[in-house]
């Protein structure tokens, strides 16, 4: 799901891009997906139909890592959050690519620190992590391991900012990234409030998208508190509303494991949604990117 975005992503760019997986029907299906969101980017006026088969044509598939890196500039690892995995496919790539080739992986909750010890030039190795699906949203973490160099680095947010992407760079390496460690916050509480019958699950849902969620895509939490200030910005609002948000945190949920029932009640509450009693699950992600590009083109046009 995320290497074949990915891949629209570079060939979209004008890169040409070879796709590897191990199953010649693996990547029939990726080269399938990436043909329907050609056609999804033209029915949205963003391509013309001659340039889809322009991107198209730009992508090759192989089932031979050797091959598929040996004459590389970028290398976008996407296999499943797996240390064993990842360090094989890391060691493989590592003994075929040319030297000045950047191997990055997508991974969100590995540390690069332990990935790249199989690589026998870890300097080039580091951690470009997407938030799905990566051709459309904007966002990039950028995760050194202990050994990746201050070149990768550099040359990597040069390479996601010129794919149009804001790429931001996480200086020390945590379970997760900035951004969905953020989520893993705003998710465990969202999981709490329907364990304690606060709310329905939906209301849930539709309290954060139609509330902060709006406007964190425009300024992020920290700034929106500024503002939130007034005229004394953020340290009027740390002294005279901070206590307020003191008095939440005292009751936020702590817990590190998922309550049995509070599986439980999330599975019910998202089967009584209805969105999902209304449209497919294939349907509401069409329907999502439809949205997402009209506000990606108001955000940053």
């Amino acid at each position: 799901m995320i290497g074949q975005s990915w891949a629209t992503l570079f060939a979209w760019n004008n890169y040409e891009v070879t796709l590897q997986d191990l199953k010649e029907d693996i990547l029939d299906l990726a080269l399938s997906q990436i043909r329907q969101k050609f056609q999804f980017l033209s029915e949205k006026g963003l391509l013309r139909d001659k340039v889809c088969d322009d991107c198209l044509a730009r992508i090759r598939a192989t089932t031979d890592l050797k091959e598929a890196v040996a004459e590389v500039d970028y290398v976008q690892e996407s296999t499943y959050e797996d240390y064993r995995v990842k360090r094989e496919v890391f060691k493989a790539m590592d003994s075929a690519a040319p030297a000045e080739t950047i191997l990055a992986s997508s991974s969100s909750t590995l540390k690069m620190t332990l990935i790249q010890k199989a690589a026998g030039r870890p300097g080039r190795c580091v951690v470009a992590h997407p938030w799905n699906p990566p051709h459309l949203m904007p966002l990039v973490e950028i995760i050194p391991g202990k050994g990746t160099s201050p070149t990768t680095v550099k040359r990597t947010k040069e390479f996601m900012t010129k794919l149009g992407k804001v790429a931001v760079v996480q200086k020390k390496e945590m379970p997760g990234t900035i951004g969905n460690r953020m989520a893993a916050a705003l998710w465990r509480e969202a999981i709490d409030l329907v364990y304690k019958d606060v709310a329905e699950l939906e209301d849930i849902d539709k309290a954060v998208s139609a509330g902060p969620g709006i406007r964190w895509a425009i300024l992020g939490p920290h700034l929106s508190y500024h503002l939130g200030g007034g005229r004394g910005g953020i340290e009027y609002y740390l002294k005279h509303l901070g206590p307020a948000m003191e008095s939440r945190w005292k009751t936020l949920a702590t817990w590190t494991s998922i309550p049995s029932l509070a599986k439980k009640k999330i599975i019910h509450g998202i089967g009584k949604m209805k969105l999902l009693q209304e449209k497919q699950p294939d349907k509401i992600a069409e329907w999502r990117d439809e949205k997402l590009i009209e506000l990606l083109r108001i955000l940053y046009g």
